[in-house]
């Protein structure tokens, strides 16, 4: 059996991804500084928050980058599934550091209600729209990338906020410009921290459920299991575990005990079909592990022993 209208997805290509990681911590390095610098000045905690939210970019892009380097090593004795964990420690560190840098904006925004300060629309405006571009064209580079990677798709999602997050900065400087309703500036902050939790959310969420070993997003446990059950020569199976290696790599174990017994040469065949039709599952690496009925009933008494 072969499933063939289901395609396994494949890893970005690491040189592409280079690039694009190298392009977006340059120019975010550079924007960050300017907004830094011209938020302090025109008293815009608008920028800031945005700035701070540029920072947390690069801070991103540097750990997303190192957790991809790390996972491309070959094992060794110690690590023996190589370094392949940490591009999903990277995204669950970049979730938590997009929600730290939340509340800290959140906060201050709030203790900018008491105390409104006058703010520059203009300069908001001008500084905000050069942030719209960078980032757009730095998310751009990630586009395909993000689709398999949940690495590369935090960093995907780091850049696409900010651009939308610099739109609403946009916003509030015209608002400000033509109204001076400085009052904004604090109200967008909120608004963009709002945002960034949303967009965040999902990451954060999928990030712990891979740290401890849960069901990967794009693993469909029903559709493994209807293969399991499609097959004739299969009577049961049980210790089906699936978890991730990798941000792009997932694995499997199972025991199967067949209706009859097999020679080891039907053994092989089967499960490599097994595991072609897994591979269009996203499951990269199986083990399988095939017993007798015996074996099965031997199990089934002493639980049921252990039970009693």
């Amino acid at each position: 059996m072969s499933n063939s209208d289901n395609h396994s997805h494949q890893a970005p290509d690491p040189k592409n991804m280079n690039k694009a990681f190298y392009i977006g911590i340059g120019l975010n390095s550079a924007f960050t500084l300017i907004e830094f610098i011209v938020g302090y000045s025109t008293n815009s905690l608008a920028l800031i928050a945005d700035a701070s939210h540029n920072l947390s970019d690069v801070a991103s892009l540097i750990i997303s980058l190192i957790g991809m380097k790390l996972a491309q090593k070959a094992s060794t004795t110690l690590y023996t599934y190589g370094y392949k964990k940490a591009s999903i420690m990277a995204s669950l560190i970049n979730a938590i550091l997009l929600v730290t840098i939340v509340i800290g904006i959140a906060y201050e925004a709030l203790g900018r209600f008491d105390t409104i300060p006058e703010v520059a629309g203009k300069v908001i405006i001008i500084t905000a729209l050069i942030g719209v571009f960078i980032n757009t064209v730095s998310a751009f580079a990630f586009y395909k990338g993000q689709k398999d990677d949940i690495n590369v798709k935090g960093a995907f999602l780091h850049l696409m906020v900010d651009a939308l997050v610099s739109v609403g900065v946009v916003i509030s400087g015209i608002i400000i410009y033509y109204t001076s309703w400085n009052i904004v500036d604090p109200l967008v902050s909120l608004i963009i921290s709002v945002v960034i939790l949303l967009s965040t959310w999902g990451l954060l969420k999928e990030s712990i459920k891979l740290a401890i070993d849960g069901v990967p997003q794009n693993v469909d446990l029903s559709k493994i299991t209807a293969i399991l059950e499609s097959y004739n020569f299969i009577q049961n199976f049980h210790h089906l575990h699936i978890w991730a290696l990798s941000t792009t790599e997932n694995a499997l174990t199972v025991h199967i005990v067949p209706k009859t017994n097999i020679t080891f040469e039907e053994t092989i065949t089967m499960k490599e079909n097994i595991k072609e039709d897994l591979a269009h599952q996203n499951i990269q690496h199986a083990t399988i592990e095939f017993g007798t009925k015996a074996d099965d009933n031997q199990k089934s008494r002493a639980l049921n022993e252990s039970i009693n």
